[in-house]
């Protein structure tokens, strides 16, 4: 389960088992559960990673299908992309999503190997550190930029400084 927490004070909680997303409050109450299992727009199988993005609608990597679908915080489909394979825009195994403070956000995908980098129009900008993740999982960004990167293959949490000088 991974989860994020929206400005008015919800949770949102990946239900990988399940294919869906599970609503709380800040007590810990059930409000909703947003989308059903399969491969249809708005649908999920075995979401991982979640965040808020810039948009304030939630960003969700839908790993089952190898693919992002942007919901409303209802649940509404606005929009998606992506695909299985190894070429920009496609993933193996997608598992997590992190937002920088420039625009962009980056996929890690745990067959793939690798993070591809996008702007907030699904316009691919590059694969960062390419040949050296194994599995990659999750991603979190600091206060100064810097990207960590939970490299499970290899056992190690990676420093990424993306900041330029």
């Amino acid at each position: 389960m991974v989860l994020t927490i929206s400005d008015g004070g919800e949770i949102f909680v990946t239900d990988w088992g399940n294919s869906r997303i599970n609503v709380f409050d800040l007590e810990g109450n059930s409000l909703r559960t947003l989308s059903s299992k399969g491969r249809g727009a708005g649908e999920l199988t075995n979401p991982t990673g979640i965040k808020i993005g810039p948009d304030g609608n939630l960003w969700v990597v839908d790993r089952g299908n190898n693919r992002v679908q942007v919901l409303t915080q209802d649940g509404d489909f606005v929009k998606g992309f992506g695909a299985f394979g190894a070429g920009p825009a496609e993933f193996n195994v997608p598992t997590s999503i992190a937002f920088d403070n420039a625009d962009r956000f980056y996929i890690s995908e745990f067959r793939g190997n690798r993070i591809q980098v996008f702007d907030l129009e699904f316009n691919y900008q590059g694969d960062l550190v390419p040949g050296v993740l194994q599995g990659p999982h999750g991603m979190v960004f600091d206060a100064n930029g810097d990207l960590y990167v939970a490299d499970t293959g290899n056992g190690l949490i990676r420093k990424l400084s993306l900041t330029e000088d």
